[in-house]
C-alpha cells in the first residue's frame, strides 16, 4: 500500500527543516519559523483534547429482538456544557456491517443536539450497538481525539419468516398418508400397533403376550391425530450448500425453518428443532411464544459447518422419537442414500414432510428429480424451493407427492 503522509507528518518535516536550515546559516528568521510551527502543533493537540470535555450523552434505544430486515432505533442527545466546539463526529458504533451511522456537528455553549439513528439488520444473528464515539478534530485537521460513551449492548436478530398460509401436514387419509402415533403417557382405546419399549414408556403400556414371545419389552402404540408433536430436522451439513451470503442454501433452509416453526407455533402445535452443525442441535417440542423465542435464537446462531450427513442425522433422530412424530426434513442435499431413511421413518409411524432446497438454482451439482422421485416412492411428498422464488408460493403445493394410499401403508399386526 502506498504511504500518504498526513498533515501532522507535514508540519512536523517542516519544524525539522525549519531548525536545520537554522543551524546551518544561522537566520533567526528559521528559528521563528520552527518555534511558530513547533507552538502551533502543541496548540492544536490541546485544542482537540478540550473539545471532548463538558460532554453529556444521553441515549435511548428500542431494541430487542429483531428479523432480517428489521431496524434497530437508537436516539441520541447530545449536550455540550462547556466552551464551543466547532466540529464534532458523532457515530453509533456497532458490529453491523457497514460503516457506522453518525454525523459532524458544530456545538456552542450548553446547546444540544438530538437526533435518530436506525440500524437494518441485513443478517441474522447476534450483534453488538454501541458504544457512541465522538471525536473532535483541530481546525488544521492534524490530530484526531476520540471518547467513547455510554456502553455496548448486545442484540439478536432472527432469521426471517414468510407466512405459509397453504403449508400443511399431511392428514390422515390423504393419499400415500396415515394416522400419526407416538409414544403418549395416556392412552387412547384404538391400538394400531407394538415396538420396542424406551425409556419414556409407562409400564402399563407394555404389551405382555408380545413380550414373552419375542424376549424383548415390546408397548402398545395407539392411534392418534396427526400434529401432536411437529420435529424440524436442519440439515447443516457443510459439504451440500450451494452460493453464498443471503443467496445460498443455509440461509434458504434456515429461513423456510423458521417460518415452519412460526407457522405451526402459531397454531398451537408442539414443535422441536433438530440438527447438527459444529455440535448436535437439539431443541424438545413445546408450544407458546416463549418456546418460539428459544427455536427462532437457536435458528439465529446456526451455521452450515456440520460434518454428518442427513442419512446419519435421521439415523440419530429416530432415538428422539422422530417416527413416532411428524418430521419436516429442510434439506438442499441430493445424495440418493438418504431418501431411504426418510421413508423408513414413514413406514414406522411417522408423517414426513421433505423441503428440498434446490442446490442447482444456487450454482451447485444435482438435481432433485431423482431424490424427489425415491421420497414420493418412499410415501413422502416433497416440497422445492429454488433461488429467488417466493417461499409462499414454493411451500403451496408440493412438487412430488406419493400416489399410493393407506392401505399400502406398512403396518404391522397387532397380536391378539
Amino acid at each position: 500500500m502506498r504511504y500518504r503522509p498526513t498533515r501532522f507528518h507535514i508540519v512536523l518535516l517542516l519544524v525539522a527543516l525549519a531548525f536545520l536550515y537554522a543551524m546551518a546559516t544561522g537566520f533567526a528568521i528559521y528559528y521563528r519559523l520552527g518555534y511558530a510551527l513547533g507552538f502551533a502543533l502543541v496548540a492544536t493537540y490541546v485544542w482537540g483534547v478540550i473539545s471532548l470535555r463538558g460532554l453529556e450523552v444521553r441515549i435511548q434505544r428500542q431494541l430487542g429482538n429483531r428479523e432480517v430486515g428489521g431496524t434497530f432505533v437508537t436516539q441520541i442527545s447530545v449536550t455540550n456544557t462547556a466552551a464551543p466546539k466547532p466540529v464534532l463526529e458523532i457515530s453509533e458504533l456497532t458490529s453491523f456491517t457497514g460503516l457506522p451511522g453518525g454525523r459532524a456537528i458544530g456545538m456552542g455553549t450548553h446547546a444540544t443536539h438530538t437526533w435518530t439513528n436506525r440500524i437494518t439488520a441485513h443478517r441474522r444473528g447476534v450483534f453488538t450497538i454501541g458504544p457512541i464515539q465522538i471525536t473532535s478534530a483541530d481546525p488544521f485537521g492534524m490530530f484526531r481525539h476520540s471518547k467513547l460513551f455510554e456502553t455496548v449492548q448486545q442484540v439478536v436478530v432472527y432469521p426471517a419468516t414468510v407466512p405459509l398460509p397453504l403449508f400443511s401436514l399431511p392428514r390422515r387419509g390423504s393419499p400415500g398418508e396415515g394416522t400419526f402415533r407416538r409414544p403418549t403417557a395416556s392412552t387412547s382405546p384404538a391400538v394400531s400397533s407394538v415396538r420396542e419399549y424406551v425409556p419414556s414408556d409407562t409400564l402399563g403400556r407394555i404389551h405382555w403376550p408380545t413380550t414373552v414371545r419375542t424376549g424383548k419389552l415390546m408397548v402398545k402404540q395407539f392411534d392418534q391425530d396427526t400434529g401432536s408433536d411437529v420435529w424440524i430436522v436442519l440439515d447443516l451439513h457443510n459439504a451440500v450448500q450451494a452460493g453464498s451470503d443471503a443467496e445460498s442454501t443455509e440461509e434458504y433452509a434456515v429461513t423456510v425453518a423458521a417460518s415452519i416453526a412460526r407457522h405451526f407455533l402459531d397454531s398451537g402445535l408442539f414443535v422441536g428443532l433438530f440438527a447438527y452443525g459444529k455440535e448436535p442441535l437439539y431443541v424438545p417440542p413445546n408450544r407458546g411464544y416463549g418456546h418460539q423465542d428459544r427455536i427462532m435464537q437457536a435458528l439465529a446462531l446456526v451455521k452450515a459447518e456440520g460434518t454428518s450427513s442427513l442419512e446419519e442425522v435421521l439415523e440419530d433422530g429416530r432415538r428422539h422419537g422422530l417416527d413416532q412424530s411428524s418430521v419436516v426434513i429442510i434439506t438442499p442435499s441430493v445424495d440418493p442414500g438418504w431418501p431411504a431413511s426418510a421413508s423408513w421413518l414413514f413406514h414406522h409411524g411417522a408423517q414426513v414432510t421433505t423441503v428440498l432446497i434446490d442446490p442447482s438454482s444456487f450454482g451447485g451439482p444435482g438435481d432433485v428429480e431423482d431424490v424427489g422421485s425415491r421420497l414420493a416412492a418412499g410415501g413422502v411428498r416433497t416440497y422445492t424451493v429454488r433461488q429467488g422464488q417466493p417461499l409462499g408460493d414454493a411451500m403451496a403445493r408440493p412438487m412430488f407427492a406419493p400416489t399410493f394410499t393407506l392401505t399400502s401403508r406398512y403396518k404391522p399386526e397387532v397380536p391378539a
